[in-house]
């Protein structure tokens, strides 16, 4: 069958743009103007008609009318130019970036959001000011405590509490993974467990003494989530000038904020009346040793009882109601009076430490009634200490332990907490023992841990990760995804 020839299909009829229309008609005189407007998308036309009528009169008396109209048309058209308003992660600049990441949970989310790109992690490695702010913000969480006991040191993870968990619930399996991949078994340490035990934890660093090592006492630190060991030989002349046996009263560990990885180490030590103390600086990897200073009393310094707080010791020097202060900057040795009210009992019963501010308090305890004072200056300048809180935890000790006896020890004033031990007997007889931390400023206590434990505990808070900070301001190298 032939095929026949598609008929053609109708033009396409040309699209007229709405449009709105407005006359104006004036008419003065014999003068009559009529202007038309229509807009359509983009254009607005103007037609403006006049119209001028004259009338005369012949000589033989006829009447003749004329007419003038001249029409004006004028087209405008209107240009429309489109801006993005869109803004893109890369136009934020590195300020941008800070305020955002200042709103981030926690200190493992931070984490991971940084290392998500090489630019965002150059945002935070190059600004201390924002390292400082972040951890104003985001106290870094306590994630477990460290024992010690006859053998070796031991680690216990807390669980967040059901607040925590509520608020945040990513930070629970942020800080488990950070365990996973840590090394809070110690195994990195390059001797065995027996002779080393735990004698200070700061910034996510332990230092740990090996007293059973008889061929050289020695000191190492250990970084768990880095793996991070050194192994620091005790200062050799430290015994010098003492007429008797010296003893090792305790040790102490401090970092550097703008370099997390230099730190230093200060060794207390005492030879009957007298004290000194020799510093380790891992940036030289040498110990200054201070001369013997007298400070009288009758070996009045107990066994790991002193507290760091912004560069200075202060040790407790029972028995003659004042502490020593020991400036580990210039080595000088003073005085500092306690509050009258402190009755100091073996050092278990007070504690020199920092609130959330830095600045130095006194935490004392009778029975159930803890005192808190801050060292602060009168008008006249000089040194006092101000009352701050009495707080009472009957009820709240009551709820953990029935009414039990108990005995309450003070184990470490920090950042603004007050951690605490106590001891009691279950009425089966079995000792207990159970872990607490106060707050200072919102005197809310919560119960960390308890069981059959040694109350030399140190609490391990988690520490700024070194894979955010940089040594030059620069990135330098990509870095590993841990915390």
């Amino acid at each position: 069958m032939a095929s026949e020839p598609l008929a053609a299909p109708p033009p396409k009829r040309r699209s007229i743009p709405p449009t709105t229309t407005t006359d104006t008609i004036t008419t003065t005189g014999g003068k009559g103007t009529t202007t038309v407007s229509a807009a359509a998308k983009g254009t607005t036309t103007t037609i403006t008609t006049t119209t001028i009528t004259t009338v005369s009169t012949t000589a033989n008396g006829t009447t003749i009318t004329t007419a003038t109209t001249t029409s004006n048309a004028t087209t405008t058209t209107t240009s429309t130019t489109a801006t993005s308003a869109d803004t893109t992660i890369s136009s934020l600049s590195e300020d941008n970036l800070r305020e955002i990441f200042l709103r981030l949970p926690d200190l493992p989310a931070l984490v991971r959001a940084t290392l998500t790109c090489r630019s965002w992690l150059g945002v935070v490695r190059s600004s201390l000011a924002f390292r400082r702010l972040f951890r104003a913000l985001h106290p870094a969480p306590l994630i477990g405590l460290f024992f010690t006991s006859d053998t070796y040191p031991f680690f216990i993870p807390l669980r967040p509490s059901d607040s925590d968990s509520d608020s945040n619930p990513g930070c629970d399996s942020d800080v488990t993974a950070a365990l996973r991949r840590g090394d809070f078994f110690l195994t990195s340490l390059p001797q065995s467990f027996s002779g080393w035990t735990v004698t200070d934890c700061r910034d996510g660093i332990l230092l740990l003494w090996n007293k059973l090592d008889n061929n050289d006492l020695s000191l190492a630190t250990l970084n768990p989530m880095t793996w991070a060991v050194n192994i620091l030989p005790l200062p050799a002349g430290i015994a010098d000038g003492s007429r008797r046996h010296l003893n090792f009263v305790g040790f102490h560990l401090q970092s550097s904020e703008e370099k997390p990885w230099l730190f230093r180490v200060i060794c207390v030590c005492t030879n009957k009346r007298r004290v000194r103390a020799a510093i380790f600086s891992s940036e030289t990897w040498d110990w200054v040793i201070q001369p013997w200073v007298r400070i009288g009393g009758n070996n009045s310094l107990k066994f790991k009882v002193g507290s760091l707080v912004n560069g200075s010791i202060y040790w407790p020097f029972h028995g003659e109601g004042h502490m020593i202060r020991i400036n580990t900057d210039t080595l000088d040795t003073t005085v500092v009076d306690l509050p009258e009210q402190v009755d100091a009992v073996n050092g278990c019963n007070f504690r020199a430490g920092d609130t959330k501010d830095g600045e130095l308090c006194i935490v004392y305890h009778s029975g159930l009634l803890l005192h808190v004072w801050i060292r602060s200056v009168d008008s006249d300048g000089t040194e006092i200490w101000v009352p701050q809180n009495r707080i009472s935890f009957s009820a709240e000790i009551d709820r953990f332990t029935q009414d039990l006896p108990d005995f309450i020890r003070i184990v470490q004033v920090r950042s603004g907490y007050v951690y605490l031990s106590m001891t009691y007997m279950t009425p089966a007889g079995t000792q207990r023992r159970s872990f607490f931390s106060i707050a200072l400023d919102t005197l809310v206590l919560d119960l960390l841990l308890e069981g059959a434990f040694d109350d030399y505990v140190y609490p391990y808070i988690m520490a700024w990760p070194p894979s955010l900070v940089a040594d030059d301001g620069r990135i330098g190298h990509d870095a590993e995804g841990s915390l």
